[in-house]
């Protein structure tokens, strides 16, 4: 029954993971006729689950035969196979991953002039050392091919914009190129426009992220510069408010020194006018006692004259009653 069940099962093409069905079949195959609903929906989901598992790691589990033969090939001096194998080393597929023998493989087969082999030489060229005399001319050479509808070149072309490689990064192109390389079989081209995609994605999330910074950038300088303007009016207005406050302080200052000014003016003036009406006064009061002692001159004189008079008439009287009775009585003839 055994023998049976794995012919039935490697007929379904699926090797090693027909031959785990069948094992997992025939436990179940003695007890169908008990309860044979049950044990066929067991035996489907088991099954099911162990023919994923076996389908998703038979390629780790299958990748160190896949190295064994290529090796063995390429040890021969298959082109395609050296490729295979310098690939392997540089993925690390089967295979520990190394660069410098990927490198000797990839060279081995580009010597016996297998296309994609350059190709990949020529994208870790530009990749290392840019474009320089040699390279510019297989550059063009790849574009040409890729053009004329070249799977490889195409895929690589398409890489090139992807990485920003010999040309300026575009995603948009590295796509267009991919997807062209893809339509014509190239399985690479179909993994790497997955991964160009998520590029492109983060691309212009990081974009939208460095505009939303630029923009906030711009707002907060545009609302610092509004602050700086809304100081810089301010600090106009309060220099404008300080020279008002001082050409206002000046001008109260100059009002106080003009009444200081004339109140001292005033004072002066009044100053000189009760020095003036003094000066009046005391000349009044000089020439009132220069009058009065004038009119006390007169009136003495005219006193004295009075006295004199009198005297001079009383001379006269008695000289007429005594003409020898006085000094001039000597002088007289009558009073010798």
């Amino acid at each position: 029954m055994m023998r049976k069940d794995a012919k039935k099962y490697k007929k379904t093409g699926f090797g090693r993971a027909g031959l785990m069905l069948m094992l997992l079949d025939a436990p179940f195959n003695q007890y169908k006729n008990v309860v044979p609903l049950r044990i066929n929906w067991i035996q489907k989901l088991t099954g099911l689950t162990l023919l994923l598992c076996v389908l998703l790691c038979s390629p780790w589990a299958q990748a160190d035969g896949l190295f064994d033969f290529q090796m063995k090939l390429a040890s021969k001096g298959n082109a395609e196979a050296e490729f295979k194998v310098g690939e392997m080393y540089e993925t690390g597929f089967g295979v520990e991953k190394d660069m410098k023998a990927a490198r000797e493989w990839i060279n081995k087969a580009a010597a016996q002039g297998h296309e994609t082999a350059n190709f990949k030489l020529l994208y870790w060229e530009i990749e290392s050392n840019g474009v320089k005399d040699e390279s510019k001319n297989k550059l063009a050479e790849l574009k040409s091919k890729a053009n004329n509808g070249n799977p490889q070149a195409m895929y690589y072309l398409g890489k090139m914009h992807a990485y920003g490689v010999g040309v300026k990064t575009n995603y948009d192109l590295a796509l267009d190129w991919l997807n062209k390389a893809t339509f014509v079989g190239v399985i690479e081209a179909e993994r790497e426009s997955l991964i160009v995609r998520d590029l492109k994605q983060k691309a212009l999330v990081k974009s939208r992220q460095a505009e939303a910074q630029k923009q906030a950038k711009r707002e907060q300088a545009k609302k610092e510069s509004q602050q700086d303007e809304q100081r810089q009016q301010a600090k106009a207005q309060r220099k404008a408010e300080e020279a008002e406050q001082l050409q206002a302080e000046a001008r109260r200052k100059q009002q106080q020194a003009a009444q200081a000014k004339a109140y001292l003016k005033k004072i002066s003036n009044d100053k000189q006018k009760q020095q003036a009406e003094a000066a009046r006064q005391a000349a009044a009061q000089k020439q009132r006692q220069e009058e009065a002692a004038a009119e006390e001159r007169r009136k003495q004189a005219l006193l004295k004259a009075q006295a004199e008079q009198k005297k001079q008439k009383e001379k006269e009287a008695q000289f007429e009653a005594d003409p020898c009775s006085g000094k001039s009585a000597r002088f007289l003839s009558t009073c010798r």
